[in-house]
């Protein structure tokens, strides 16, 4: 969903770099550095926050919503 709403703002937009196909893409799957892209590192932790950000939410939709 996030990617369909920043795709007004083009590809060479400075949020596109943390967009997790991005990171994907350029920084965990690229041979050769990518220019403007995040580290390996720095990806694979942008990675583990939308995945915590994922669980935190999903926990609270599940506790607000179970009786």
């Amino acid at each position: 969903m996030l990617p369909l709403l920043l795709l007004p703002l083009g590809e060479h937009s400075a949020v596109m770099k943390f967009l997790p196909e991005i990171i994907a893409e350029n920084s965990l799957t690229a041979v050769k550095p990518v220019a403007d892209s995040l580290p390996a590192a720095a990806g694979f932790g942008m990675l583990c926050l939308y995945a915590a950000a994922a669980l935190a939410a999903g926990g609270w939709a599940l506790a607000r919503r179970d009786a």
